[in-house]
């Protein structure tokens, strides 16, 4: 189904005011506005993400309350625990967390999540061996907002919990300190927990945290990238500061890591393509030390090993990935797919580390939600993950009363469902997303930042977007919508776009288009490397005006 468009409304009298302020050109204004950047203030942050805009770390959910006690813990000389979640959101700020604490004087006992034997968040086999320690402190890290049981039982022994997580409370944790700006008031909601755990850095260092951070940077900005956080407010200074950093890192593994994936240019894209599928996989299996190795800063000697168990692991869940999304798809058919808001699939055997990327791929290919379940004897262990006009954490919330477990966020989540309920959870669920959403509600829409002519794309304030950078989640590259367009296909891939005597080059699909007819079509501009403007046809429909 072809995407509907939506076009922004125009502000052109706000748009100048705030062009005039900053200096810059009206459609760029334009552009903050449509991306809810609408101050002097808030433009002037967007357009220079430097790190001394992050804002004061206390006003986050649970940031006083937690880093008292974390400062406590490091003057008694307190052993802590800390444990994280397995996928590189949870790693990197793990890894982080960890050696800002040791930095600080801190003893600190680290460990990641195993989910194929354990399943997600600190597991309840944990506590006891934790409660024979000495730890009288444990961090949960990009997990435990909802595990109350477990605090509980830690809270029995006299041991305090402070969790750094970012996904949605759905019951209290009865933690010492919740960090997660979703249990409350405050900024914050667009960071993960790597970029959680910058934030607790950044208040741990105080006054000396613009320089002290500096280290820490490729390890939040590769975590918000894999989580694919929105790109905006604090998410979008570290990863514009910390994605540079990251091709010069000083961590030995995760350096041979960037070289042996040949990633060369510090861009979102190139960053969620080559390295977090790699970080992710060891996860995926359920063995993180060699991950965590290579993200660290010692290791030199080590790094080549671990690098190559991280390449091994990433061979067999591609191996899996590929035999699991054939029967998905396959059961995906037999479904007829057009009459479901949601695909639920499920099979025995299958892995259940890989459920994630099914899931996402299904959602992404059939433009609905798609839940991926791994049955084993009587339980199975899925993933979901959303479509942008589909909260699946609410839905899911509404299909509580089948589910043992469930957790997340509006886009991803993960659940365990007894066996014996998984139709009538699909056939519930679509239920529920229908009523939410009716009928047109899984209709992809794109959103259009600006309606110009050709002759109005100039190649000075294509040039000036690149301060709009990075683009990612949040902060899409921008969409200009020309109508009546003239184009004329160069080969499938290569053409030029026609208005007048004007010709631009643009790169996209040309499939059964015709030079003598008319288009509207959207398009994102941007200058070649010798500045020759061009632009990316994204979308085209027969023009409708007269």
């Amino acid at each position: 189904m072809e995407p509907r468009w939506r076009l922004h409304p125009a502000d052109p009298l706000l748009a100048q005011e705030l062009a005039r302020a900053l200096g810059i050109h009206p459609l760029t204004a334009q552009l903050l506005l449509n991306r809810g950047v609408g101050t002097p203030e808030d433009a002037a942050r967007f357009l220079q993400p430097t790190l001394e805009r992050l804002g004061d770390p206390y006003q986050l959910f649970g940031m006083a309350r937690g880093v008292a006690r974390l400062r406590q813990a490091i003057a008694r000389r307190e052993p802590i625990f800390l444990f994280s979640d397995s996928d590189v959101d949870g790693l990197t700020a793990g890894v982080l967390l960890t050696e800002v604490l040791q930095e600080l004087g801190a003893t600190v006992r680290a460990q990641a999540a195993n989910r194929i034997t354990d399943g997600y968040g600190l597991p309840q086999a944990l506590v006891r061996p934790i409660v024979r320690s000495k730890a009288r402190l444990v961090v949960l890290v990009d997990c435990g907002t909802n595990q109350p049981a477990a605090i509980r039982a830690l809270a029995a022994h006299g041991i305090d919990t402070i969790i750094v997580d970012h996904h949605v409370p759905l019951q209290p944790a009865g933690a010492h300190a919740l960090i997660n700006p979703h249990a409350g008031p405050g900024p914050g909601r667009e960071l993960c927990s790597a970029g959680l755990a910058l934030k607790v850095a950044q208040a741990l260092f105080g006054a000396d945290a613009p320089q002290r951070l500096l280290p820490y940077l490729d390890l939040a900005s590769l975590g918000t990238v894999a989580d694919c956080s929105p790109l905006i407010g604090e998410s979008r200074i570290i990863v514009a500061e910390g994605l540079p950093r990251l091709l010069q890192t000083a961590r030995p593994g995760l350096r041979k890591l960037c070289e042996a994936t040949g990633l060369s240019e510090a861009s979102v894209d190139a960053v969620a393509r080559k390295l977090a599928p790699r970080l992710n996989a060891s996860g995926r299996l359920g063995d993180t030390s060699a991950v965590w190795k290579l993200l660290g800063r010692q290791g030199d000697a080590a790094a080549q090993a671990c690098l190559a168990s991280a390449h091994a692991a990433h061979q067999q869940t591609k191996e899996w990935y590929r035999r699991v999304l054939a029967q998905a798809q396959a059961q995906v058919s037999r479904l007829h797919f057009r009459d479901r808001y949601v695909l639920v699939v499920s099979g025995e055997g299958w892995p259940q580390g890989v459920m994630g990327p099914v899931a996402s791929q299904l959602a992404e290919r059939y433009g609905r939600p798609a839940v991926a379940i791994a049955v084993n004897e009587r339980v199975g262990v899925g993933s979901a993950r959303s479509v942008p006009s589909v909260d699946l954490l609410q839905a899911l919330t509404t299909c509580q009363d089948m589910l043992v477990r469930f957790g997340g966020h509006a886009q991803a989540c993960g659940l365990t469902i007894d066996v014996q309920h998984v139709e009538a959870f699909r056939a519930l669920l679509n239920q529920r997303v229908q009523e939410a959403v009716g009928p047109q509600g899984l209709r992809r829409t794109l959103l259009l930042d600006l309606e110009l002519a050709l002759g109005a794309v100039a190649a000075d304030w294509v040039g000036e977007l690149q301060r709009l950078r990075p683009f990612g989640q949040g902060n899409p590259r921008p969409a200009v919508l020309m109508r009546r367009m003239r184009l004329e296909p160069k080969s499938p891939r290569v053409g030029w776009i026609c208005e007048g005597a004007r010709r631009v080059l643009a790169r996209g699909s040309y499939a059964g288009l015709r030079g003598d007819s008319r288009y509207d079509v959207v398009v994102s501009p941007s200058l070649d490397g010798d500045g020759t403007l061009t632009l990316s046809l994204r979308s085209v429909k027969d023009s409708t005006a007269l």
